[in-house]
Parts: C-alpha cells; sequence; structure tokens
C-alpha cells in the first residue's frame, strides 16, 4: 500500500524516530553513538535546522526538530542518516541496510505537548531500565542543557526557550529538573506510542486545523488521557 506523503510545515516541530535495521543494537558501541552525535551537529549547520532534543539509543535515535523552511529537515536527515550508515559499513566490512525502513516523523504543537515530548525523550533509557537518571547516559541532549559554555552545542537553546514560552535558561533548568525529579518519584514512565507513531500529537483544535491544512484523509483523532493525537492513513 502507498505510504502517507510527507508535507513538511515551515517552523513547525517534529519528533523524529529511526530505528536500526530488524532493531539490531547497530549502536550498542560507544563509538558509534558518538559518530552520530558529530554527524547532527555537522547537519543542523549544514542544512539549517534547530535541534530541540536528542538521544541515540542502542538501536534507534529520538530527534525533536524544526526549520524556517520545513523540507530542510527532510533534506538534512537525508544527509545524516546516510553518512552514519556508510561509516558503520566501513568500520565493520558489513554491506547492506543499517536503517530499518525510513523514520518517522511526528507533527508536535508547540507548548505544553512539546513539553511532554520532550521529557518522553530524556526519559527513554531509563524507561528501557538501562539507567537510573538521564544524566547516566551518555548521548542525549540532557547534558546540554545544564553546560554554561559548550564549542561542540548541537541543541538551540534559544528556539527551545521559545517553544516552551520559557523566559531564560535558569528558569528551563528549574522546571526541566523539578519535573524530571518529580516523574522518577511517581514513576511515570510509561511508554506512550503516540509520540512515535502518531501523525501530529495536539489539542483537539489544533490537530483538526493540521488535518485539514495537510489534505490528508481517514484520519482519527483520538484521546488519551490529558493527549489527542491524530492517527490513520498508511505510514
Amino acid at each position: 500500500m502507498p505510504r502517507r506523503k510527507r508535507g513538511w510545515i515551515d517552523g513547525a516541530c517534529y519528533h523524529i524516530t529511526h530505528r536500526c535495521y530488524n532493531r539490531e543494537f547497530l549502536f550498542r558501541y560507544k563509538k558509534y553513538r558518538q559518530f552520530y552525535l558529530r554527524q547532527l551537529f555537522e547537519m543542523q549547520k549544514r542544512y539549517r535546522v534547530d535541534v530541540l532534543d536528542y538521544i541515540v539509543t542502542s538501536n534507534h535515535v529520538h530527534l525533536l526538530l524544526t526549520a524556517s523552511k520545513g523540507e530542510r529537515i527532510s533534506e538534512g536527515l537525508r544527509y545524516l542518516n546516510g553518512r552514519v550508515a556508510q561509516f558503520y559499513n566501513l568500520q565493520t566490512g558489513k554491506t547492506g541496510a543499517f536503517w530499518g525502513d525510513r523514520f518517522h516523523s511526528t507533527l508536535i504543537q508547540d507548548g505544553a505537548h512539546f513539553s511532554k515530548c520532550l521529557f518522553y525523550i530524556d526519559l527513554n533509557m531509563v524507561r528501557a531500565k538501562v539507567v537510573s537518571h538521564p544524566a547516566k547516559w551518555d548521548v542525549c541532549a540532557y547534558h546540554e542543557f545544564y553546560k554554561t559554555k559548550s564549542k561542540f552545542r548541537i541543541v538551540n537553546i534559544q528556539r527551545l526557550l521559545q517553544v516552551l514560552s520559557v523566559g531564560n535558561i535558569e528558569q528551563f533548568r528549574k522546571w526541566h529538573t523539578l519535573t524530571i525529579d518529580g516523574m522518577l518519584k511517581d514513576d511515570l514512565l510509561r511508554r506512550e506510542a503516540c509520540w512515535s507513531r502518531a501523525f501530529a500529537v495536539g489539542d483537539k483544535k489544533w490537530l483538526k486545523t493540521q488535518l485539514q491544512n495537510s489534505g490528508i484523509k481517514r484520519m482519527n483523532i483520538i484521546n488519551s488521557g490529558k493527549i489527542s493525537f491524530a492517527i490513520g492513513g498508511n505510514e
């Protein structure tokens, strides 16, 4: 069956997920995660894509991205994924696919829904029971959020604050720390597939507008607790 055609919206935020071929742990060695990080740094400069959050796990990646010209995201990811696959094959002498099919993109509404997605990403390896705190995983944006200065900065902090409507980095760090600590204490770590499988996540009114603008038919809006999301069509 035909896949849903992507329509990139200028200035919109997207949660990108991409798994390794057959869900294999191709990022299990740190050098491959670090190489992905270096290429992500290069991609955001070359294609003028703003990275707002990221984590590289042992067999998949999560990214929160936005760009003034939405198509740059697709172009940047094509470059990034190709470079990583090429490097892995050269290092291991293997041939064939590194990635399992194409990446998935989920359109995320600014504000509260975006913040929920942010924490969902940050707590990924805690949820997988690999580490007890986000700070203990090596390749993730958490470390950038708390660095005062860094030449090798991937996250566009100012754009992140704008999307979250947070005044400054000190306020963000206080809010982020309190929220992470609270979620860990209350064990609010359950997996929510909507962040990685839905067409879009946001409030009902916003979702209806996105569906109308996209021209995609046969989409359903589903309510799950405080989260609403649109699914359907051919992903």
